[in-house]
């Protein structure tokens, strides 16, 4: 009978999962199951570790550099030139314009020019039919010359409260009126007569009429002095005088100088004149009578304060002979000369605008616009036309403060416009300052020769300028020079000097002041500055080191502050 082999066993394999085991809780089970992802925890363990201690590297990083690390920047004070700049911006307009504008309506009839043309000064530009605006001057003018009569009336009743000698002469038939008295508005004072020559009319035959001229010389004979005086023919009267023998006569007036002054009105006399070689007599006689006569009369009315009226009394033209007093009319007068000042301007403005309706050019130069259209008509208040005289243009430019004192009107200054520079030269500086962000500035006007006419009103453009200039000069960056307080809170300007000791002029600083170590508050006086350095006029040598900020590390960077 064979035997049985026992079988080689193949390569073992892993070992199925077990089913858990009779009797074993959900508990154990758990457990079992949790022993295996420890290495999992043990790896999200050392990341977060990682991360930490990156994060504290970092942080240390930052606050140790950024707080322990400081680098001192200083220059060098040098010799330079400095240049300080006026800069800004500006609209142009035209140096000269002219703008007319109607008050009153009216309707165009013809217009002479268009936007865009050139004119003359005295050119005609338009004409437009406008009643209105006559009317209004002729209501103007009324207005005014109303009103200068009756501030002439009252000026003429001042002035007649005193009467004076018309001429010089002789007072007659005077009134008698006592100081105090009233006297009334026509009230007769006297009669002044100009004796200082006689006249004597009398009348010849027309047989003469054409042989007897004005300046022929008469001889006259006075009766009652028994006394021949020479005289001169002054007027011929071509009348007729009929004698009652049927003749006809013409006449004619002489005048007998009163050389002696013993000639009086009414005095007989008679005349004859030497015609053609022979002596042609009047047809009779006459009287003599003054040369001139004329009765004073008061034109107003009033109280006598003064009186100089005597009989037969000798006066000079322009002698006091009546004072009165009157009524004030100080109020009244300064009303009316205030009217008529505004009647004036009124009368002015309303011919002006009459003249605006067949209007001639004010200025050469441009049209920059014009609203007429002939047949229409325009309203009250319409621009009729606006010229400028665009060769010559204008930018107002505001200097502040620190630089004012350097521009003066004659100063060239550059303009820019886009791509064309043009030269400008600054024509008015203004004393009086406006203020901007706590800096006062200076209006100033700039004059722009604009031949080619490429600038035109309205324009946006750069302006710059050299205000001042120092050559060879000490200067340090803008940087090192510090606006301080002292340990006595007076304010200094300071430079921080590097030196070897302490300097005999340095600033004592209060203790918290932030100043490198070998530094020195020293102060300085500045002058000139530009955008980046300033000139020192005292305070440093050239060659000096001085402190201009701190370099801080941070994060593998340096900013300085």
């Amino acid at each position: 009978m064979a035997e049985l082999q026992t079988p080689i066993a193949p390569p073992a394999e892993p070992a199925a999962p077990q089913a858990p085991a009779p009797g074993k809780g959900p508990a154990e089970q758990k457990l079992k199951k949790n022993k295996k992802p420890r290495k999992v925890r043990t790896i999200v363990g050392l990341a977060i570790l990682a991360a930490i201690v990156v994060a504290v590297v970092v942080l240390l990083k930052v606050f140790l550099f950024s707080e322990g690390k400081k680098e001192i920047l200083t220059d060098i004070a040098s010799i330079s030139s400095i240049q300080s700049m006026v800069e800004g911006s500006g609209t142009t307009k035209a140096k000269d314009s002219a703008t007319i504008t109607l008050t009153t309506g009216g309707t165009v009839q013809e217009v002479f020019v268009h936007e865009g043309d050139q004119v003359m000064e005295g050119q005609p530009l338009y004409v437009i039919d406008s009643s209105e605006a006559q009317k209004a001057v002729e209501d103007a003018q009324k207005s005014y010359d109303n009103l200068q009569k009756q501030l002439k009336g009252l000026y003429d009743a001042i002035n007649d409260l005193t009467v004076t000698a018309p001429f010089s002469g002789k007072l007659l038939e005077v009134a008698e009126i006592n100081v105090g008295e009233d006297v009334g508005t026509g009230t007769k004072l006297a009669t002044l007569v100009d004796d200082s020559a006689m006249k004597l009319s009398l009348y010849f035959s027309y047989a003469y009429e054409n042989s007897v001229s004005v300046g022929q010389t008469a001889s006259v004979s006075i009766p009652a002095t028994m006394s021949q005086l020479s005289g001169k023919v002054v007027e011929i009267n071509k009348v007729r005088y009929v004698s009652p023998e049927g003749s006809v006569f013409f006449e004619v007036v002489l005048e007998v100088p009163n050389t002696s002054g013993t000639l009086t009105a009414d005095m007989e006399a008679t005349a004859s004149l030497t015609v053609n070689g022979e002596t042609a007599y009047p047809y009779n006689g006459g009287k003599l009578s003054y040369k001139r006569t004329k009765d004073i009369v008061t034109k107003v009315g009033g109280e006598c304060l003064s009186v100089n009226l005597n009989n037969y009394a000798d006066v000079k033209a322009g002698a006091t002979l009546l004072k009165m007093s009157g009524e004030d009319n100080d109020e009244q007068i300064a009303a009316l000369e205030s009217q008529m000042e505004t009647a004036a301007e009124n009368l002015k403005k309303a011919q002006d605008n009459l003249q605006n309706f067949n209007a001639v050019a004010p200025i050469s130069g441009t049209v920059l616009s014009c609203g007429l259209v002939q047949g229409e008509k325009v309203e009250n208040g319409t621009t009729a036309i606006v010229i400028a005289d665009t060769t010559t243009m204008t930018v107002d430019i505001q200097v502040d403060e620190r630089n004012i004192s350097y521009v003066r009107p004659g100063m060239e200054i550059t303009i820019n416009q886009y791509e064309s520079t043009y030269m400008g030269v600054v024509e008015s500086v203004s004393m009086t300052a406006t203020g901007e962000n706590g800096v006062a500035y200076f209006p100033a006007v700039v004059k722009v020769d604009n031949p080619d006419g490429m600038l035109m009103s309205g324009m946006y453009v750069q302006y710059s300028m050299v205000a001042s200039q120092s050559d060879n000069c000490l200067v340090v960056p803008i940087a090192c020079v510090k606006n301080v307080a002292d340990s006595e809170g007076n304010p200094v300007t300071v430079v921080y000097l590097k030196s070897g000791s302490r300097p005999e002029n340095a600033v004592e600083m209060p203790p918290e002041a932030e100043i490198p170590s070998g530094f020195y508050a020293v102060p300085v006086e500045t002058g000139l500055y530009d955008t980046m350095n300033v000139e020192i006029l005292s305070g440093l040598n050239e060659g000096d080191e001085v402190f201009t900020n701190y370099m801080t590390q941070q994060a593998d960077s340096y900013q300085g502050y």
